[in-house]
């Protein structure tokens, strides 16, 4: 009776292993582990990584635009043709680059302590941002854009969008089309987001009729 026992826990240990499976099991315990790390590597930084965003805040400010230009999303469809905004993520890695440029540049400490605490604020909020920098000619044109990120056929509405309902300033260009410019920040609840998969962001500034379409990779940010 024993041997039986023996054989029959030493039979369900071995098949209910990971080496045993099934092929779809092991998908989605890939896709977990994946949807894991990429978010851990996003927000949940190494003393190294912060170490590299503090000493690309200590450069000059050309030194921060170039980044955060690898920062920004590509336009993968456009039905606006005109006033696209630019659009970035807004992460605790460019969160520590700016603070360590402010502080640097105005002869500040900023410390590894210091940018902890800022990732430990990210951490929380439990939330990733999208930067848009929107453009419109009326100083209220912001009032009915919306901005939603869509996985397959799963659309994300923003827990908020900061900037929204504030007046806009006027642009290099005014009077000129565009006359005016609203910084707005599109926060996303991260629970809802599969950082493992390729996502859309979609701006639209009067519906779909006007909208441009951002690839993210999740994979790819800082």
């Amino acid at each position: 009776m024993k041997k039986v026992v023996g054989s029959f826990l030493v039979t369900s240990l071995l098949f209910t292993s990971p080496a045993f499976a099934t092929p779809q099991a092991q998908v989605k315990t890939v896709s977990v582990t994946q949807n894991q790390s990429i978010r851990n590597n996003i927000f949940n930084l190494s003393d190294q990584q912060i170490k590299n965003a503090i000493s690309i805040g200590k450069k000059d400010y050309s030194a921060i635009l170039a980044f955060e230009k690898t920062q920004r999303l590509t336009i993968i469809q456009d039905t606006m043709k005109i006033n696209q905004p630019e659009v970035l993520v807004f992460t605790p890695y460019l969160g520590i680059v700016r603070q360590s440029f402010l502080k640097f540049d105005n002869y500040e400490d900023y410390s590894l302590a210091d940018a902890k605490k800022l990732v430990s604020v990210f951490s929380k909020s439990g939330r990733i941002s999208f930067e848009v920098m929107a453009l419109g000619n009326n100083i209220d044109f912001a009032e009915t854009i919306n901005i939603v990120l869509k996985q397959g056929d799963k659309i994300l509405q923003p827990v908020k969008i900061n900037g929204k309902d504030d007046y806009a300033r006027r642009s290099t260009s005014w009077p000129d089309s565009p006359a005016y410019i609203n910084p707005l920040t599109a926060n996303f609840d991260i629970k809802q987001i599969d950082f493992s998969k390729p996502a859309e962001l979609i701006y639209l500034y009067a519906g779909k009729e006007l909208s441009v379409t951002y690839k993210v990779d999740f994979s790819r940010i800082k």
